[in-house]
C-alpha cells in the first residue's frame, strides 16, 4: 500500500477579522507529517494550534503557501476525497441526547457511500472491530450523551478508525480526562500510529504527554515563532524553555516538569 505524507510549504496561517483586517498567526511554515508518525502541536494559549489544525483540514483557508496530501494540493481536493484522507476529532461537543455510541461510530462510514444509514455486512464488521480495538465494545448501545469524557473520546477515535483514513487529526484529545484515562488514550493513539500506520497529529496543552508519546513536536509561539524537532532534542537545546517559561514558572530539563522559582 502506498504510504502518504502531508507536506506544508511556505504556509501562513491566520484568519480574517471584521473590516477586512487579517490576523496572521505564523508565516512561512514548512512542516511534514508521514504515516506511522505521531506529532504533537504544542504552544501557549492563543499561539494558533487550532488555527493550524483547521487550516490543514480545509476549515480555514491558508493566507499563503500550500498544503499537499500525497502530492495533491489541498485546495483542489474535493470534500469527499479529503474525508477519505483525513479524519478529525475537534473539541466541538455533540449535544444530541438520543444518539448511541454505535450511531456516532457508524457515521465514519459516510465517505464510502453509507448515507442512507444502511450498513453493509463489511461496515458492521468494521464497526465491531473498531469498538473492540479502542476498548469500548461494552458502550456501543449506550447514549453518547451519557458517557464520560474519556469514553466519549474513545468512541470518537473509533469513528476515525472506521473512516479508514491514513491521517487522524485531534484537537485536545485528553483535556478534562483523568490521568489513567489520559495515558490510555495517548497509548491508543500511539498504537494506531506505530502498529497501524496512521499519521496522527494532535494539538494539545499537555506537554508531559507530548514529550512522552510524540515522535516529533511542532512548537508554535506568539509573535509568529515556531520550531519543529524530536522531543529530546527540543528539551536539551532549551526550546521548551524558550516557548513556555513564563515569569517564575520554569521548565526543569532534568525532571521534565515545570517549577516555581523565586
Amino acid at each position: 500500500m502506498e504510504r502518504l505524507a502531508i507536506d506544508i510549504s511556505g504556509l501562513s496561517t491566520g484568519y480574517h477579522l471584521k473590516k477586512g483586517d487579517v490576523k496572521i498567526m505564523h508565516r512561512n511554515l514548512n512542516l511534514s507529517l508521514d504515516q506511522g508518525e505521531l506529532i504533537c502541536i504544542l504552544g501557549p494559549n492563543g499561539a494558533g494550534k487550532s488555527t493550524l489544525l483547521k487550516t490543514m483540514t480545509g476549515f480555514i483557508k491558508p493566507l499563503e503557501g500550500e498544503i499537499q496530501i500525497g502530492g495533491r494540493p489541498l485546495k483542489v481536493t474535493a470534500v469527499r476525497e479529503l474525508s477519505r484522507r483525513i479524519s478529525v476529532v475537534l473539541t466541538e461537543k455533540i449535544d444530541d441526547i438520543y444518539l448511541t455510541a454505535y450511531e456516532i461510530v457508524m457515521t465514519g462510514r459516510y465517505p464510502y457511500g453509507s448515507f442512507t444509514g444502511r450498513l453493509t455486512g463489511e461496515d458492521k464488521q468494521m464497526i465491531g472491530r473498531a469498538f473492540q480495538q479502542v476498548g469500548t465494545g461494552h458502550l456501543a448501545n449506550r447514549t453518547f450523551y451519557s458517557l464520560s469524557d474519556g469514553e466519549k473520546q474513545r468512541v470518537m477515535i473509533a469513528r476515525t478508525v472506521v473512516q479508514e483514513t491514513p491521517f487522524i487529526f485531534l484537537d485536545e484529545p485528553v483535556a478534562y480526562i483523568d490521568a489513567p484515562g489520559k495515558i490510555g488514550i495517548m497509548q491508543l493513539l500511539k498504537d494506531l500510529s506505530a502498529s497501524h500506520g496512521k499519521g496522527i497529529l494532535i494539538a494539545t496543552h499537555d506537554i508531559d504527554a507530548a514529550l512522552h508519546y510524540a515522535d516529533r513536536l511542532w512548537l508554535l509561539g506568539t509573535q509568529g515563532k515556531w520550531k519543529t524537532g524530536i522531543p529530546d532534542d527540543l528539551v536539551a537545546d532549551g526550546s521548551i524553555n524558550s516557548f513556555f517559561d513564563s515569569g517564575q514558572v520554569i521548565f526543569n530539563k532534568r525532571n521534565r516538569q515545570f517549577e516555581w522559582r523565586e
